[in-house]
């Protein structure tokens, strides 16, 4: 038998997984109450079946955990190339500025809990650790992977990346259960009607209009988006190279830096896509017909197929063996994360938003544990036909929060600088720097709420 059929037998994993997982939820009613996302029941079913718990199937771990990197950055690729211009306003702009603080504030809680840990139980743990938090509850396992992956390399524990995905899983399970029974709770103490999310309907059919150029059919299309993905994601991969060869030239503290450049390979591939857009866009003004050529339907089904497979690929990565290193670390930021995000959501969502609060807190507490799926999904019991401008706001709220997490991004490499020199002012740095940053970001919100109010007053 070819040695090849590994690699593609591993892959062929998934989606099997994925289609086990459909049918549970399509026939067992209990996962229909239960908001779980298919694409993490089907990782967790690959978990069991793994060769760590049942021995069912055999699979390489460090594949998975390889295709965790690369589905995150071919995924917002798509995403990016398929995003149209988009004015902010309102509550769409603070929905954006919310989600950005409450990145912050689990950041900020990771770390003061990561330093107890430390002063009262083990002395030898890293404080950067905490920024886990945000990075796995906050924005998913594609993003802690990323960062701990190449944190790994740089640190000597071992386990940043499988905490992540560990942490990231444990984010979806809080969002799906915890988000249930906060649904129930609120209809209780508020006399809300909730729907039966067993009788949501999920088919809802819709026509679609793709336009091309004559030359290009329907099938044709597909490829074409593929192609520019494609040439997207190379040329991250020699821009990262690039860097990281002349980063590591530096020195010491330049080799470390060049060693985190190789886990922001999805923001690499963010700019080289604006970049793309913008040349079509140029070239289109010059009389070619490029534009047409990126398609919005397309580019977002690679992306929604991207992170389908980063998640359940996620969860398969998971090592049993290695948990035992870190459980105690494990549940601890999980609780905190878990009970600080809900706190924060729901006590912040009264003075950011003008009305609809309690839609708010319930979409924004599942979406910043688990997805945006997750908050949605939530959002739905409370308003089935999703007839509020809740939903919409956490769409354009998460990408105004996006390119505004940037200086987050950069503050992460903060941390390791201060372990590999020894030199614990760089900790408080990174603390103080958030801190700040979360502060002038929450006053920008709360004015813009005051504003909204004064306005609607008149």
């Amino acid at each position: 038998m070819r040695n090849d059929w590994t690699i593609v037998i591993n892959i062929l994993y998934i989606f099997i997984f994925m289609f086990v997982a459909k049918i549970i939820k399509e026939k067992l009613g209990i996962f229909r109450s239960i908001i779980i996302p298919t694409s993490l029941l089907a990782g967790i079913i690959g978990l069991i079946c793994g060769p760590e718990i049942l021995g069912i199937v055999n699979f390489d771990l460090k594949f998975y955990e390889s295709l965790v990197f690369h589905f995150l950055g071919i995924g917002f690729i798509g995403l990016t190339l398929s995003e149209k211009e988009t004015k902010q306003q309102g509550n769409s702009a603070n929905a954006g500025l919310f989600i950005l603080s409450t990145y912050c504030f689990q950041a900020l809680i990771g770390m003061t809990t990561l330093l107890f840990l430390i002063k009262f139980i083990n002395p030898d743990l890293f404080i950067g650790l905490g920024l886990m938090l945000p990075l796995a509850y906050g924005q998913g396992p594609g993003f802690a992977s990323a960062i701990g992956s190449s944190w790994d390399t740089v640190l000597s524990f071992g386990y940043v990346n499988q905490f992540g995905l560990t942490l990231a899983t444990v984010g979806f399970l809080v969002g799906g259960v915890i988000g249930i029974i906060l649904l129930n709770f609120y209809a209780r103490k508020y006399n809300v009607n909730v729907y039966n999310l067993r009788k949501l309907k999920g088919v809802n059919r819709k026509n679609l209009t793709i336009t091309s150029i004559s030359e290009i059919n329907f099938f044709d299309m597909l490829t074409t988006q593929i192609v520019f993905v494609s040439i997207v994601y190379l040329l991250t991969f020699y821009s990262m190279s690039f860097i990281d060869k002349s980063l590591s030239s530096l020195g010491d503290i330049g080799a470390t830096i060049g060693s985190l450049v190789r886990g922001f390979n999805y923001l690499f591939g963010i700019i080289l896509a604006l970049g793309l857009k913008k040349i079509l866009e140029i070239l289109k003004n010059k009389g070619a017909r490029t534009q047409e050529l990126l398609d919005g339907y397309f580019m977002n089904n690679i992306a929604a197929f991207s992170f389908n497979v980063m998640i359940t690929s996620s969860v398969m990565a998971i090592s049993i063996s290695t948990v035992k290193e870190y459980w105690q670390l494990l549940i601890a930021v999980s609780i905190v994360g878990a009970a600080g995000t809900l706190l924060f959501v729901t006590y912040f969502s009264k003075k950011a938003f003008t009305e609809n609060n309690l839609l708010y807190s319930l979409a924004m507490f599942g979406m910043l544990t688990g997805t945006a799926s997750t908050g949605l999904a939530l959002l739905r019991g409370l308003d089935p036909d999703l007839k509020s401008d809740v939903a919409k706001d956490l769409v354009l709220g998460s990408a105004l929060a996006a390119p505004l997490a940037i200086p987050l991004m950069v503050v992460l490499g903060q941390p390791i600088i201060g372990y590999k020199t020894g030199n614990p002012i760089y900790y408080w740095i990174t603390f103080l720097s958030i801190l700040v940053y979360v502060l002038i970001i929450m006053t920008i919100m709360l004015m813009k709420t005051k504003k909204i109010k004064s306005s609607a007053q008149r």
